[in-house]
């Protein structure tokens, strides 16, 4: 695989069609700039990525937390009654490119991990009517899709696996997002036959009266203590994370937008941990850091963020 991620055959094709370059990391520099601030778009194609699961998708509509997405596929060949098949000469890849409108869904924006192309507007209409299951219109260098006949057929095989590849990257853990009128469940009652009081203020060194505050909601956990009782319980961080008051949907807009990946996924290498605990605890710090800084009012969360990867790591704390 190369540095992107795409298969080898596939660059081997793209090289002897119109040459890797426009792929390659100097070449996706020029074409959109600098990765930190690239901005989310419709007809975008981005590599979205999440564990070990990895696969090229085309972006539709962009909504807060979410893209409307379609898996793209340029090796192996494959395609079914509800693709639209790209020429290659439309496109950076260099050969021809399916889009599997048929799968069209929502992932979060915090799987997209590289844009790696951009298509015209004509392109992205004939996908968009597909997933709708509107006849496309009519755009040069693109034509509809052809049946899967039998699922012994290498296509069916390759649809099978985007759907499961989609399916895992829908569930990516995210951040507990602050929702009008939904009070977060209490400690106390997620640990449930688990709790055991004793040894959780062991873990914790803090006093009972104290850990009970934590196991009613009244004083809410910092990430350091999420990680304890995650430890102590044998629960997951993020579920416990969830019992914490949620973030501000602003913070966690910026958080989780795709500029960021790069830092979260240096944090979770550096400190040991998985890039979503790394996400985790850097939003509530930044969180922290921002109620102590503002009395929790409005912020300029990307610069908050900055500020707490900065301090915590000088200049590797920039996206």
């Amino acid at each position: 695989m190369s540095d992107l991620g795409l298969p080898q055959r596939f660059l081997d094709l793209a090289q002897r069609a119109r040459g890797p370059r426009a792929l390659s990391e100097a070449g996706l520099r020029e074409r959109f700039g600098d990765p930190a601030q690239v901005e989310l778009e419709a007809g975008q194609v981005w590599r979205a990525r999440w564990d070990e699961v990895s696969m090229l998708v085309l972006v539709l509509d962009v909504d807060d937390l979410e893209v409307s997405a379609v898996p793209v596929t340029i090796d192996p060949p494959g395609e079914d009654e509800t693709s639209v098949v790209v020429d290659g000469s439309r496109t950076a890849f260099g050969v021809d490119a399916t889009v599997w409108a048929g799968l069209a869904c929502c992932v979060p924006m915090r799987v997209l991990e590289r844009v790696v192309d951009a298509w015209d507007d004509d392109i992205v209409g004939c996908a968009t009517a597909r997933a709708q299951g509107r006849p496309g219109p009519v755009a040069a260098g693109v034509r509809e899709g052809q049946a899967i006949r039998s699922a012994l057929e290498p296509a069916a095989e390759v649809r099978a696996g985007l759907t499961d590849d989609l399916e895992y990257l829908q569930h990516a853990p995210g951040l507990p997002v602050q929702e009008s009128g939904r009070p977060a469940e209490s400690l106390a009652s997620l640990l449930g036959d688990r709790l055991e009081l004793g040894a959780l203020c062991t873990a914790l060194q803090l006093p009972q009266p104290e850990v009970m505050k934590l196991l009613r909601g009244k004083t809410p956990l910092s990430p350091d203590q999420i990680d304890t009782v995650a430890s102590a319980t044998g629960l997951p961080a993020e579920q416990i994370a969830r019992t914490v008051r949620p973030l501000p949907a602003d913070l966690v807009r910026a958080v989780e937008h795709p500029r960021w990946r790069s830092v979260w996924v240096r944090r979770a290498r550096r400190l040991g941990v998985s890039e979503t605990q790394a996400r985790l605890t850097g939003g509530y710090s930044t969180f922290a850091l921002a109620a102590r800084q503002t009395g929790g009012g409005t912020a300029d969360w990307d610069a908050r963020l900055r500020q707490f990867l900065h301090a915590e790591n000088g200049a590797e704390g920039s996206p």
